[in-house]
């Protein structure tokens, strides 16, 4: 019996001892370049797993009396910096669509195509009318948009997307197309605003036809300005077959098994992509003259080098005001959040929520900004 003992806790301290690794992988990586040790950034990917883990592994310690436990517990307070990055302590509360004064209400939202492009759904089919109108019904000052289509077809007796967000009371917008994968079509992003645009300027990241832009626009707010970047950073581009081999590896799958290094391939290219891109936008955030905040689909969690170097000395919406994990991406894994709104310290948080629809492959979040 006791060699049975014995055996068991050896196998307990092997996979306790790779949970910390894999964690301590995580802590490092905002100071790691990931674009060259792209590697390092995968466990980040399940970062709140391993954190849950590693609490698992210090309770059953603690019921086997096991000095282990300290071990586990000081690992634990060494990832304080990702643990705060990436859970947001505060009791759910109901939006309130009455916004406080002097507050800019910001929606961001990956449209993809309004919803053509939804991994859940057929080409053909798209939830424009419904999105259009989830849109409206939040009463935001500033709608910032990735993957956003628009008709180009002038004998297309349809409105055409901008027409009809600027007939919905945003009147000044900045698009910026990126890339036409239809003739009458043009995808990209857009920023919509109902206070004036007295500046704008794109930033293209030179990833080619199908990369997006940083975006930024300064918007007059009565005697103030204030300047909205908006960006979508490098995809791993996943499609349909991606999803089902991530699928058949969780059930050990021999197909999934030979798709994985497809799989392995298109996160190492997201990664090297988006390190480079995070460096231009943090020097563009850094050379703003004016109190700023962005929005966009950074394509990578909180817990990532992207993420920290965009940040910087902003603050997260989510984490001042929301709850949990946050997952914004609808697919793969409950712990992707990857759509943020980080704001100048200077503004405060009053609210913020992510809108549960699944007409996207992306959740709509807004924040209210007060100055």
């Amino acid at each position: 019996m006791p060699g049975k003992t014995n055996f068991f806790r050896s196998i307990l301290i092997l996979i306790n001892i790779g949970v910390i690794i894999a964690y301590f992988i995580t802590c490092l990586s905002p100071y790691v370049n990931t674009g060259e040790d792209w590697y390092l950034a995968f466990p980040g990917l399940i970062f709140p797993l391993i954190f849950f883990a590693l609490v698992l592994f210090i309770i059953i310690w603690i019921f086997l009396k096991s000095k282990w436990w300290w071990i586990s517990s000081l690992v634990l307070l060494l990832g304080f910096q990702q643990i705060i990055a990436a859970f947001a302590f505060h009791i759910p509360r109901e939006f309130s669509y009455v916004k406080a004064p002097n507050a800019l209400r910001v929606l961001q939202w990956n449209v993809s195509g309004w919803g053509t492009q939804n991994s859940e759904s057929h080409n053909d089919k798209t939830y424009k009318a419904i999105m259009m109108q989830i849109v409206q019904e939040q009463n935001a000052d500033v709608l910032c948009f990735e993957e956003f289509t628009d008709n180009l077809d002038k004998n297309n007796f349809e409105p055409n997307n901008i027409s009809t967000i600027e007939n919905a009371g945003y009147p000044y917008h900045y698009f910026v197309a990126t890339e036409y994968y239809k003739k009458d079509h043009a995808t990209g992003i857009a920023i919509f605003s109902k206070y004036p645009i007295i500046d704008s300027a794109s930033f293209s990241f030179n990833e080619g036809s199908t990369s997006e832009h940083l975006l930024f626009t300064d918007i007059k707010v009565s005697d103030k300005t204030f300047r909205v970047f908006t960006t979508h950073l490098q995809s791993v581009h996943f499609e349909g077959k991606d999803y089902r081999s991530l699928n058949n590896l969780k059930h050990a799958h021999e197909s999934g098994l030979r798709d994985s290094r497809t799989i392995v391939s298109k996160l190492k290219k997201g990664y090297v992509s988006r390190y480079k891109q995070a460096e231009l936008v943090s020097k563009k955030i850094r050379e703003s003259p004016y109190t700023a905040f962005i929005c966009g689909d950074f394509n990578d969690v909180p817990n990532s080098s992207t993420y920290f170097k965009i940040k910087g000395n902003f603050q997260d919406a989510f984490l001042q005001k929301g709850s949990f994990i946050g997952r914004t991406f609808r697919f793969i894994s409950p712990t992707l959040r990857i759509d943020y709104i980080l704001a100048d310290k200077r503004f405060k948080v009053t609210q913020y929520q992510r809108i549960k629809v699944p007409y996207s492959d992306h959740y709509p979040v807004e924040a209210d900004l007060q100055y």
